[in-house]
């Protein structure tokens, strides 16, 4: 069974998750530029707006259990910085199936 993950993260960080996607591996994602992300709890809303200036990338892709693993170890050594870890990279996994 293959992983579905998913990035959340601010727009500054594309260069440096890019990156760290390529060096796991990782052999395709797709990425959705220009999200607005609204945080209720803590303050890393972006709006792209004098506000809440900037704005999130979403990274989706599908991979092995021990690629997961890999990517967030990459992530956990990457939030090491106070500026990466302040700025609100989440990941999510699920199990997915090719259905078609």
């Amino acid at each position: 069974m293959m992983n579905m993950v998913w990035l959340h993260f601010g727009e500054m960080l594309a260069d440096e998750v890019m990156e760290l996607l390529d060096d796991a591996g990782v052999e395709y994602y797709s990425v959705w530029r220009d999200v607005l992300w609204r945080d209720n709890v803590g303050d890393n809303t972006r709006w792209d707006d004098a506000v809440f200036p900037g704005k999130n990338w979403a990274v989706q892709l599908l991979c092995e259990p021990e690629t997961v693993d890999d990517i967030k170890r990459r992530l956990e050594a990457l939030m090491e910085d106070p500026f990466v870890r302040g700025s609100g990279i989440v990941m999510y996994v699920s199990e997915a199936e090719r259905v078609l």
